[in-house]
């Protein structure tokens, strides 16, 4: 199992989806590699991750009014942002189980795979943007795509333009363009922690708690 949830001789309110930081706090993207079941903790934990590769076989579900309590860990807020509120209400108010299939056609899984190449293919991703992506921009990008849903179209589309002026005059700023030009890999030097902009600054000084 990935994470077959909770132990259910604990009472409820004793274990919850909580971790400190939640992965959609973490600038660096968060894969999660579900190669087996995930149930209650287990799903609300690969949802706060930006990218999720999941087993086909396996069992999948947020059961906990099965259990006379309700999912955490911020189900309420992810799989709603993931899936539609409809979609998102069938699996928290029945509770039911569901399969790698469904998952990936429900748009929770990245891709759906055989257990075994679940870890490999994240891996992959994980190294192909650590070694082809500029990490600068990556890390804004998630920022912007776990707030965009908060704001309107126009917002979104300053923002996308303040943090292209931003990464422009960043260390990485003329790399990727001159790695196309000499026709070879980018050689990334930025980085994120030293060089991540004062984000209230970008945003007028909307506050938007829980990111940073």
């Amino acid at each position: 199992a990935f994470c077959a949830g909770a132990d259910l001789s604990l009472k409820v309110g004793e274990v919850n989806g909580l971790i400190d930081p939640a992965p959609f706090r973490i600038r660096k993207p968060v894969i999660a590699a579900v190669n087996g079941h995930a149930v209650g903790i287990g799903l609300e934990i690969a949802l706060q991750c930006d990218l999720r590769y999941m087993a086909r076989d396996a069992v999948y579900a947020l059961n906990q009014v099965r259990r006379g309590a309700l999912a955490d860990g911020f189900a309420h807020w992810t799989l709603p942002r993931l899936i539609g509120s409809a979609r998102a209400a069938d699996l928290l108010l029945t509770g039911r189980t569901f399969d790698g299939d469904e998952a990936y056609s429900l748009g929770i899984a990245n891709s759906c795979l055989h257990a075994a190449e679940v870890l490999p293919t994240a891996l992959e991703v994980a190294h192909d943007i650590a070694h082809g992506s500029a990490p600068l921009p990556v890390a804004l990008s998630k920022r912007l795509l776990w707030e965009a849903p908060t704001m309107d179209p126009d917002t979104v589309g300053r923002l996308e333009t303040e943090l292209n002026d931003y990464v422009a005059k960043s260390t990485d700023g003329g790399e990727g363009v001159a790695a196309l030009k000499d026709r070879r890999p980018p050689k990334w030097t930025g980085s994120v922690a030293g060089e991540w902009p004062a984000w209230d600054g970008i945003t007028g000084g909307e506050q938007r708690p829980g990111l940073d």
